[in-house]
């Protein structure tokens, strides 16, 4: 059994600086020579980069899937990525939309430095090459290890910015556990939609914020997008300066409408009232479903990078959560 571990940054690999904050210091091997595995699992460790996780591009995570697809054809039976965890949630769930391999895919991190009394940056890697290195973990794609819960990127957040526990499910289920040096699995494999890989990410899609007596500023300094992510109050509503704002733009692109209380779906035939979701989807705004406004965005980008329409758009959001 061959696991390749790959290391792209983040607090795991961060130690004490002369500044005494703490930046990346350890590589791949590091990290892995400092769990002591004993299971019969070789290890292939490598450093793709090294930085923390809000500097990481799209491209970063093309090249992630390129080291790691070169890895399988050198025989390697899963891979494992670690990063910080400040974008883990947007990064694992492009990895999902694009990894289109059987092998299984594992992203993990650590929210204490290996400095700190009570890191957990080795026991989620020793955990995540667990589950890389199980059989059932096969055809599940991309997946998260955290805190010995096995999570699906589609409804993954990071609610605390400093909790050992900081990643929850959100709209979904854990979908397994590691308990007993054991990967155990309590839903079903979730057949995930896969797109193709972007020559290049030249669209740009704007997220922008509904507040209370504020949502129609952000539009006075809109520059040109391919489109926008409107994160909507409630179930996906605006306020009436909003609307009539972005109608008098004339913006043709699409504008997908999430929401911002962090869980539960989008309406779609609820309210009928100006910038209700009705109002709206009337005025050619895609709804976005269960889709948080980050999550909306990457789908979007990938989408818009594919050449995709609007109308092809507006049927994967509608469709997106009926793939299982």
């Amino acid at each position: 059994m061959k696991i390749s571990v790959l290391g792209v940054g983040g607090t795991i690999c961060m130690l004490k600086d002369e500044s005494g904050g703490v930046s990346p210091k350890l590589n791949a091997k590091a990290l892995v020579d400092s769990i002591g595995l004993t299971e019969n699992i070789n290890i292939e460790a490598k450093s793709i980069l090294a930085v923390p996780s809000p500097s990481l591009k799209f491209e970063d995570i093309f090249e992630i899937i390129k080291v790691a697809k070169n890895e399988i054809r050198n025989n390697s039976n899963g891979i494992v990525i670690t990063q910080g965890t400040d974008t883990l949630e947007e990064s694992a769930f492009l990895l999902s939309l694009l990894w289109d391999e059987e092998v299984p895919m594992i992203v993990t991190g650590a929210m204490k430095n290996p400095s700190e009394l009570g890191s957990d940056g080795s026991s989620n890697l020793y955990q995540s090459i667990l589950v890389a290195s199980d059989k059932s973990s096969r055809k599940r794609g991309v997946l998260v290890v955290f805190n010995h819960v096995i999570y699906q990127p589609r409804f993954l957040h990071k609610s605390n910015s400093f909790s050992l526990d900081t990643f929850v499910s959100i709209n979904g289920g854990n979908i397994g556990y590691i308990y007993e040096k054991q990967v155990r699995y309590i839903s079903p494999i979730y057949k995930n939609k896969i797109y193709n890989i972007p020559d290049k990410i030249d669209k740009k899609v704007a997220i922008i914020p509904a507040c209370l007596s504020g949502d129609d500023y952000f539009l006075d300094k809109l520059p040109i997008f391919d489109g926008l992510i409107i994160n909507g109050f409630g179930a996906g509503h605006v306020s009436f300066d909003f609307i009539e704002k972005i109608k008098s733009l004339s913006l043709n692109i699409p504008c997908v409408v999430t929401s911002r209380t962090g869980s539960g779906p989008t309406a779609y035939n609820t309210y009928s009232y100006k910038g209700s979701e009705i109002d709206l989807q009337n005025n050619g705004f895609i709804m976005g479903n269960f889709f948080d406004s980050l999550k909306a965005r990457i789908l979007l980008t990938v989408l818009l990078s594919n050449g995709f329409g609007k109308d092809d758009i507006f049927k994967e959001f509608n469709s997106y959560y009926m793939y299982f």
